[in-house]
């Protein structure tokens, strides 16, 4: 079929840039046989193994019947996930504007997209097995799509399914890439927060110092140049020391110049290191306990699977970890918890990170979003206060794990900048 007449029969046609590109080889590659992703029988495997409850079968096995019937409709879904799953070259940024096709398929809409979706089962169930990854971790794995099929019930009256916004996720797991390991989810990436970390030869103390040409505000989190009372980092080695800014654990830049020497103490952590990149599924019950316990897990399950990729340690970026949250929540939330545990450090990011996460949406109106928990009333409290979101970085170095418990970074602040010369 060609693209633009599948696009006006879905009325549609204001996509034809973001679905042009591999429509010919789509269309090569399509077959007389019904797809995978679409027969029944997968669906429903798909759909148990990826955690999803059994009531979700009627509207999955009902928008499978009308793709079925729709050539268009029939030959879309199939490029959809052509572009998702095998041209791994296509932006990821054009799936998260794919079409809602509310005007072919109604409330069906996003049990299209989640069709699509499900398709990464079966992928993700192949790589593991070739790589010997165990049973249950795949399994836990295939759960990622409870929390993108909640948020889209939560905001579609009950309706099964998923924005489009949520799909180039799933091209982690089919890449064998992202693994679940009890409560938190790592994969294996470049560390590419902006400081690099040193460590005392003698007393093991750990500090941060940021790269060069960072910018931040006068509490120390990251800003523009162009930003209100902004000021800017210099980093290079002199004299046998590396002089830089530092970067405390809790979470902010400090504006004073300090010098390490070399000889006292050692590169760590530098941009482009290996690191666990952790990323935290939703679901509550984020105690520290199991934080610690999924942290334990990982350096045993990669260098077992994965032996040719060393690490140094862990690494996360996430609303989770905005230094500011036990001010704005509670100081005794799960959350707040786990970052004493942790350096954090300042990222760049905009001043509504999370909201999506909590509430479904890039932006809420504090007068009428939805209080039904205490983390909604608390967020939203602080933004009808004028009060901004950011987002936070953090790590953990391997050596430090074996002190989670003992807010073992924060511990050493004091004496560590109160004994580094200007």
């Amino acid at each position: 079929m060609e693209l633009k007449g599948v696009l006006e029969e879905l009325d549609i046609v204001d996509s034809e840039e973001l679905l042009v590109e591999h429509w010919e080889k789509s269309e090569a590659s399509f077959s007389s046989e019904l797809p995978r992703f679409l027969t029944a029988e997968t669906i429903t495997e798909t759909r148990t193994l990826g955690g999803l409850e059994s009531k979700a079968d009627l509207e999955l096995h009902e928008a499978a019947h009308r793709i079925v019937s729709s050539p268009a409709l029939l030959h879309l879904a199939w490029h959809c996930q052509r572009l998702l799953f095998e041209h791994l070259d296509y932006e990821p940024a054009k799936i998260s504007q794919w079409p809602v096709l509310s005007r072919t398929l109604g409330d069906l809409s996003g049990a299209f997209y989640l069709l699509v979706a499900l398709e990464a089962v079966p992928r993700i169930r192949a790589v593991h097995a070739e790589l010997g990854i165990p049973d249950p971790v795949s399994r836990d794995t295939c759960h990622h799509y409870l929390e993108p099929v909640r948020m889209y019930r939560e905001r579609y009256a009950g309706h099964f399914g998923v924005q489009p916004r949520a799909l180039y996720w799933w091209r982690n797991h089919i890449e064998g890439d992202l693994y679940r390991l009890g409560r938190l989810e790592y994969m294996l990436k470049p560390f590419n927060g902006g400081l690099r970390a040193y460590r005392h030869r003698e007393t093991g103390e750990t500090i941060a110092l940021a790269v060069d040409g960072k910018w931040f505000d006068r509490d120390g989190f990251a800003t523009r140049a162009d930003g209100e009372d902004a000021w800017s980092t210099r980093s290079e080695e002199r004299e046998g020391s590396a002089v830089g800014f530092p970067i405390a654990p809790f979470g902010h830049a400090v504006d004073r110049e300090v010098a390490l020497p070399l000889s006292e103490w050692e590169l760590t952590l530098s941009p482009g290191d290996r690191i666990m990149e952790v990323h935290i599924p939703a679901g509550g019950n984020m105690t520290p306990e199991r934080c610690r316990e999924s942290m334990r897990q990982a350096p045993d399950f990669f260098p077992r699977h994965f032996p040719d990729r060393p690490f140094v340690g862990f690494a996360c970026y996430s609303w989770i970890l905005n230094p500011q949250l036990a001010e704005i929540y509670r100081p005794d939330a799960n959350m707040v918890l786990w970052q004493r545990e942790l350096y954090l450090f300042p990222v760049p990011s905009g001043n509504r990170s999370g909201l999506y996460f909590v509430f479904g949406e890039d932006e809420v109106d504090p007068d009428t979003a939805p209080r039904d928990t205490s983390m909604r009333r608390a967020l939203l409290d602080h933004l009808a206060a004028d009060g901004g979101l950011i987002t936070g970085g953090m790590f953990l170095l391997s050596e430090d794990f074996e002190h989670y418990g003992t807010q073992v970074y924060r511990g050493q602040w004091s004496a560590v900048l109160e004994g580094l010369s200007l």
